[in-house]
């Protein structure tokens, strides 16, 4: 039930870390599967996903960590993805109406692909200080990150 509930943002977002099912595990590992009965385990489930009433729902991906007790390589690698998922459902919607808009401009990948790094990717951006390593891993990131959103928004990552 949780798997396909996650807010469409968040599940990407996990996806991109390479953690939704690390999060799925420690989410019911931690929150759900502690209680006995189905009514409890959905009601939990539901206040995981923010889920108050049919009309309001609030998901706050920083309610589902057991931050205490968690060791520090834990709390390192889950506020890690925290600030992951706060930057998709942040800004890729944003990055995502733009997409589509500009689709309807042009269906040039390359313009398409230069128009969301130059206008949201810019701070990953290799600098004159960076040696020639550095400058090609933070290119291949942006690359990845870009083709990894493209994805997203053509319903390739689901």
């Amino acid at each position: 039930m949780l798997r396909d509930r996650v807010p469409k943002f968040v599940s990407f977002a996990l996806k991109w870390c390479k953690a939704k099912e690390a999060w799925l595990d420690h989410v019911y590992k931690n929150f759900i599967w502690i209680y006995v009965s189905k009514k409890e385990r959905l009601a939990e489930t539901r206040r995981v996903l923010g889920i108050t009433d049919l009309k309001k729902k609030k998901f706050i991906f920083e309610d589902t960590i057991d931050w205490d007790n968690l060791d520090r390589e834990e709390t390192a690698y889950w506020k890690n993805v925290a600030s992951w998922v706060s930057w998709f459902t942040k800004t890729v919607p944003l990055i995502e109406d733009e997409y589509k808009i500009s689709k309807l401009k042009t269906d040039d990948i390359v313009d398409l692909k230069r128009i969301i790094m130059l206008n949201w990717l810019s701070k990953y951006f290799p600098t004159k200080e960076d040696d020639a390593k550095t400058r090609k891993k933070k290119n291949k990131f942006i690359n990845e990150l870009v083709d990894y959103l493209i994805d997203c928004f053509e319903n390739r990552i689901k």
